[in-house]
C-alpha cells in the first residue's frame, strides 16, 4: 500500500496478510487490497530521520517498529498506484463496486479455512473454489492428492453400507469421486485395498 499523506517522498506499507491494518496512531484498523507487485521492489530502509519524521505524521509506531515501512521512488510510487486505479476502474466495469473486492478475499481466505463435514458442503466448496478463482481447473498430472486416513475409512463404512441396499460399485466410486474430487481410478483402490494394514494418519 503506498501512503502519500504528507509533503515529501511517499513511503509503502508491506502487509504480510489480508487482516486490517492500521495506518495512523488513533485510528481503527482498515482493509487493504493486498497486491504484490510486478517485479522488483526497489525498497530503501527508512533512516532515522525519516522515522521521527513519519512518526509526527501519525503513522502507527508498530508498523515502523515492525519493519513494514519503506521509502519508495517516485516513480514506483506512481506505477504503483496507477495500477490500482486501474484494478478498480475494471472492477467498476465489471459490476463490483470498491468494497466488493475487500469481501471477495474475505471469502476466498475463509472458504480456503473451511472443512466441510458433509457431501453437500465438499461439493458446495469445490463448486465455489471454481467460482472464486480466476484460472480454470487443471488435471493433474501423476497421483491425485491423498485424502486423510479418516476419510479413506469413511467412504470404506459407506460404501459397506451402501451395496447392501442395492447400489453398484460402479454407481458408488462415481459418487465418491465426484463427491471429493478424486479420480474414479483412486477411489477405487481405496474401496478394494482391504489386505493392507490399517491406514495411519
Amino acid at each position: 500500500m503506498v501512503v502519500r499523506r504528507w509533503k515529501g517522498p511517499p513511503v509503502i506499507v508491506f502487509v504480510p496478510s489480508s487482516e486490517p491494518v492500521r495506518i495512523r496512531r488513533g485510528q481503527g484498523p482498515i482493509h487493504l487490497v493486498c497486491k504484490v507487485p510486478i517485479g522488483a521492489i526497489r525498497g530503501i530502509q527508512l533512516t532515522r530521520e525519516r522515522k521521527r519524521f513519519l512518526l509526527k505524521q501519525g503513522v502507527d509506531p508498530e508498523l515502523i517498529k515492525k519493519g513494514w515501512v519503506w521509502d519508495v521512488s517516485e516513480t514506483f510510487a506512481s506505477q504503483f498506484e496507477k495500477e490500482s486505479a486501474a484494478i478498480k476502474a475494471l472492477a467498476v466495469k465489471c459490476g463490483l463496486a470498491r468494497n466488493d473486492l475487500g469481501k471477495i478475499l474475505e471469502a476466498k481466505k475463509n472458504l480456503a479455512t473451511f472443512q466441510p463435514t458433509n457431501r453437500m458442503e465438499r461439493m458446495a466448496k469445490r463448486a465455489l473454489e471454481g467460482l472464486l478463482s480466476s484460472n480454470p481447473r487443471k488435471k493433474e498430472a501423476g497421483r491425485p492428492s491423498r485424502i486423510s486416513a479418516t476419510e479413506r475409512q469413511e467412504l470404506r463404512q459407506r460404501a459397506d453400507e451402501m451395496l447392501p441396499a442395492g447400489r453398484k460399485r460402479n454407481d458408488i466410486v462415481v459418487e465418491f469421486a465426484e463427491e471429493y474430487g478424486l479420480r474414479l481410478s483412486y477411489v477405487r483402490r481405496i474401496l478394494e485395498d482391504r489386505r493392507r494394514a490399517p491406514d495411519k494418519s
